[in-house]
């Protein structure tokens, strides 16, 4: 059984204001299927606008698809009640882009770790203390920074922060979307050796979403790419990267500048 399977999903989106005149309709997604195995990271790489934050955002039960099925652990997604969704939930999580409006700028560190771990667990306040204690330092960070709020910190360290509260309840799968394109090159490696460290400690699995190809290529087992709401190109192997044919994914892979160490 695969830990996530996308059957045929298909998302059209209506542009434009109905009182002036015919809507627009985009699709996003166009009947993909996928699946996920555990313990794998799946790079899903495509331009802007190819429909791979959309798809990211239907699994994690943010948009509801048109057409198709989400399964995820043996379950289809959207056929739970809201207590069975919840359950599952506590083994699907996600840091996006932007750091910083991923978290309630008046909470403290601390809080925001513990966010995930006050819905699911009954700690008390020492233990919920020391278990983001424990966080922290495993993500890299001090045990001092729990009563920091997030404009004390980098951007660097604010993504580290959303880690930690993604790892809190040790979950099957995390979806990272764009979670390292904005930050510098030197910070981005960093963050890419922590998320591929915690994969081997946690075993976890991953879908990386991203339009640079070159930080995929760091991370990923496995690649999916997309151009206009479909998967043209699908890859089992990293190591046959340069065996990409479609003309979007030769283009992504002309793009890779060797910035990181031990890229192509």
């Amino acid at each position: 059984m695969s830990l996530l399977e996308l059957r045929g999903i298909k998302k059209t989106y209506l542009l434009g204001n109905s009182v002036f005149g015919k809507r627009k309709a985009v699709e996003a997604n166009k009947g993909i299927s996928l699946t996920l195995e555990e313990g794998v990271c799946l790079g899903l790489v495509g331009e802007s606008g190819s429909g791979k934050s959309t798809l990211g955002k239907i699994i994690l039960g943010l948009e509801k698809p048109d057409q198709g099925e989400v399964w995820f652990l043996g379950k289809s997604l959207y056929c739970l009640k809201a207590k069975e969704l919840k359950e599952l939930r506590r083994n699907l999580q996600v840091v996006f882009q932007d750091c910083y409006s991923a978290v309630n700028p008046r909470l403290t560190i601390g809080e925001i770790i513990a966010e995930p771990i006050r819905n699911y667990e009954r700690l008390t306040s020492v233990q919920e203390k020391k278990k983001v204690q424990e966080l922290l330092e495993i993500v890299g960070l001090c045990q001092e920074d729990i009563h920091k709020y997030p404009y004390q910190l980098s951007g660097g360290q604010l993504q580290r922060i959303n880690i930690a509260r993604a790892i809190a309840l040790k979950p099957k799968l995390i979806i990272l979307d764009e979670a390292v394109s904005s930050l510098d090159v030197l910070v981005q490696v960093q963050i890419l050796n922590l998320l591929a460290q915690l994969k081997e400690e946690f075993q976890l699995s991953y879908l990386f979403i991203s339009h640079d190809l070159q930080a995929v290529n760091y991370i990923a087992d496995r690649l999916a790419v997309m151009y206009k709401g479909e998967v043209i190109e699908w890859l089992e192997d990293m190591e046959q990267l340069e065996r990409l044919k479609h003309p979007v994914s030769k283009k992504l892979l002309s793009s890779v500048l060797p910035t990181y160490p031990g890229i192509l």
